[in-house]
């Protein structure tokens, strides 16, 4: 009877997932910045107004998104797209999408009374995915 040893090579798919999640977080902290920046009254680069925070707020919530799952669902051995992280991914993302759309095109005027409130809201979206997404990565079995 012949036994074979398997010898695992270095891999770089998971050098590339954990660094991605690294790059998110990084991103992330632009948000927290970028929001208690606003909410005291201080500057932050290329934002003048609330509504262009929103808009900053959006385009980094996206990109930590960008950075993480499109990554992960390509390389990672252990994600899955119907585990009940991806699937709260993907409805939070959806949620982010509509509600940004629905706050620029001041259809929601009437339940949100100013920007800092949709920032307040947004942020904590954006929260949600991040813990979503993280979690997914250190919790999901393969």
């Amino acid at each position: 009877m012949t036994t074979t040893r398997e010898t695992k090579g270095f891999d770089f798919t998971n050098i590339i997932v954990y660094s991605s999640a690294i790059l998110g977080a990084i991103v992330g902290g632009f948000v927290v910045w970028l929001f208690f920046t606003v909410f005291r009254g201080g500057n932050f680069p290329f934002v003048t107004t609330e509504r262009s925070a929103f808009i900053a707020l959006a385009i980094l919530g996206t990109t930590m998104c960008a950075l993480v799952f499109p990554i992960r669902a390509s390389l990672s051995k252990k994600f899955k797209w119907l585990s009940p992280f991806t699937i709260s991914a993907i409805f939070l993302g959806s949620l982010i999408v509509l509600f940004v759309i629905l706050h620029l095109t001041n259809v929601l005027n009437s339940i949100i009374p100013n920007e800092r409130t949709a920032i307040i809201i947004l942020t904590f979206i954006i929260l949600l995915k991040w813990i979503s997404a993280t979690a997914s990565l250190f919790l999901q079995k393969e």
